[in-house]
């Protein structure tokens, strides 16, 4: 049943029944081996309240932070219900590999990228994906979903008629899906540390559902084959958030650990973000900000101390105001 199905696998395209006040977008973060190019793909589809409906991809070039909007007709988008496989126009982008033709646009980029040493997001029955047992919940706003921690890349991308070879680079790939992204919310990223395999998201949203709104949070670390997560519904708490002229400093504590993260918000490109299904809002994000992590244990014990870079970084909003 393809429901079920879904449900328990965040990463298949969750829209199948879906034609008004809806959005679901991939998002493919790429980074070259050493680390001077890095690319976001954002492939996704959109539905207004009356039901008209478009695909698109989206992109962030770290090199200039030019952003780009290719807008498809809806039926130029097709998913397959049985893994992750969607296709857009030429374009393919699967869990595994991509391939991107948008050779005719204004800003041109065609390639073929192949991923390994995948590490997927780890599901238990309870917890299908990232969100834990709020993914069974219904109404919500928006709903997120990490699909792999990291990848290793292989192949090249010409991007403006510049050819990018990503081969030894370093990948990610998440995606939100629902009616709209939070009033406000904080979202960090980086998997390039000192040490390979190493993964870090922190993510914290206004979230209303059922006429109230409540602050909730999800995060993870990811390191030496243990995976940290501290979520809302793990018990964890954030103990301080602030953000102040581009820094960022956030501190999460549960039973057992305390994470603290803080980072430097550096330059940033316009991306369309969904309001009711519209993807008419517009939202600063940097893919190449700079961030330290440090997990202790209740002893103080230092675990984990690592500077992240390429990190992506946003701050929507407001939400220190409404925290408080």
């Amino acid at each position: 049943m393809y429901f079920i199905k879904k449900l328990l696998n965040p990463e298949l395209f969750q829209g199948k029944y879906q034609t008004k006040n809806y959005f679901e977008g991939w998002y493919y973060k790429l980074v070259t081996k050493d680390e001077k190019h890095s690319i976001a793909l954002i492939p996704g589809i959109a539905y207004d309240k009356e039901g008209k409906g478009h695909a698109f991809i989206q992109m962030i070039d770290r090199l200039t932070y030019r952003t780009e909007y290719y807008r498809f007709p809806i039926n130029a988008f097709d998913f397959s219900g049985n893994s992750f496989d969607i296709t857009i126009g030429n374009s393919n982008f699967k869990q595994n590999q991509l391939t991107i033709d948008l050779s005719k646009q204004a800003y041109p980029i065609e390639g073929h990228l192949t991923f390994n040493e995948i590490e997927s997001f780890p599901k238990k029955l309870l917890r299908p994906g990232i969100m834990g047992p709020f993914s069974f919940v219904p109404f919500m706003e928006c709903y997120h979903g990490v699909v792999t921690l990291h990848q290793r890349l292989s192949g090249t991308l010409k991007i403006n008629q510049q050819t990018i070879d990503f081969t030894d680079g370093y990948g990610y790939i998440e995606k939100d899906w629902g009616r709209s992204f939070p009033d406000w919310w904080v979202w960090l990223q980086s998997n390039h540390f000192s040490e390979d395999k190493t993964s870090l998201m922190f993510s914290m949203a206004k979230i209303p559902w059922l006429g109230n709104h409540f602050t909730g949070f999800l995060s993870f670390l990811k390191h030496q084959e243990k995976l940290y997560l501290f979520a809302t519904y793990t018990g964890a708490k954030i103990k301080r958030m602030n953000y102040q002229e581009g820094q960022i400093d956030v501190e999460i504590t549960d039973r057992n650990y305390q994470l603290n993260i803080s980072g430097h918000y550096d330059q940033s490109g316009i991306l369309k973000a969904p309001k009711n299904g519209l993807m008419e809002r517009k939202i600063a994000e940097s893919i190449s900000s700079l961030i330290h992590v440090t997990l202790k244990d209740k002893t103080g014990k230092i675990l984990f101390e690592d500077d992240g870079k390429n990190a992506g970084l946003e701050v929507v909003g407001k939400p220190l105001e409404d925290k408080k």
